[in-house]
């Protein structure tokens, strides 16, 4: 978690991924990474679908897409998707660093 949330915006989704992969066998454990990863894996979406958003205005700027086109109409909604993502993940995050202290404290670190 210490890496996801250090990581620049272009690699919190790999970081997200590197948490999901974190094997748990103890409960409190197991507590702590559900509760992150119901934070990080929305906000990560959200990440990845502004960049595409910015990679496509750049596309309508530089008149690689047309803005009638149904992908350019498209962007609005998804910009609209990844706000609402954000905010899930922001919601969410004070209940995994909560559980991440519990941890720490419990295993004396």
């Amino acid at each position: 978690m210490d890496r996801y949330q250090r990581a620049d915006n272009a690699a919190k989704g790999e970081h997200a991924q590197a948490v999901a992969a974190v094997p748990c066998s103890d409960a409190q454990v197991c507590d702590a990474k559900r509760a992150c990863l119901a934070a990080i894996e929305p906000t990560a979406r959200a990440l990845a679908l502004k960049d595409e958003v910015s990679a496509r205005i750049g596309d309508l700027q530089a008149k690689r897409l047309s803005p009638d086109s149904a992908e350019a109409q498209t962007l609005p909604g998804k910009l609209d998707l990844a706000t609402r993502l954000l905010n899930e993940g922001r919601a969410r995050m004070p209940l995994c660093e909560r559980l991440l202290a519990d941890l720490r404290i419990a295993r004396g670190g």
